[in-house]
């Protein structure tokens, strides 16, 4: 099982709405660690939009398969949104099922931010691809 999960997923830090080519990969994980709020916020959210697209450098459009995320379907513009913490730091999970998407997509991470003083919020992403057919370079 050790040599199974080894070999069978890419690990990599995630940029919001860098290009993934998911090519041969069946499902994700997308981790994002909320940083400290600033500006008091009564409520805090991680939204992602998720968008598709044939080739790398092509037009993304919002992803067609809106059974994506597994616990709930993404909306009618691509997006999901799941309250957290409104004090910050918590780590938020996305599993994610891909087979409906294109080789291509891109994943939007918002940190939306509500109540308070002007306030804002970032995060730091990173990403899991797993489900591979064969051994990834």
């Amino acid at each position: 099982m050790k040599r199974e999960l080894i070999q069978n997923v890419k690990v990599t830090p995630y940029t919001s709405e860098d290009a993934i080519d998911r090519d041969g990969f069946l499902s994700a994980v997308l981790g994002v660690l909320v940083g400290t709020p600033t500006g008091s916020p009564t409520g805090l959210a991680v939204k992602l939009t998720v968008t598709e697209c044939d080739t790398e450098s092509g037009s993304y459009t919002p992803a067609a398969d809106k059974l994506i995320p597994v616990d709930k379907a993404l909306d009618a513009d691509g997006s999901i949104s799941l309250d957290t913490d409104a004090g910050g730091g918590a780590l938020v999970n996305f599993d994610l099922d891909l087979v409906g998407c294109k080789q291509f997509i891109k994943i939007k991470v918002e940190v939306v931010c509500t109540g308070g003083s002007s306030a804002s919020c970032t995060a730091t992403a990173a990403l899991v691809l797993g489900d591979k057919a064969y051994t990834p370079a």
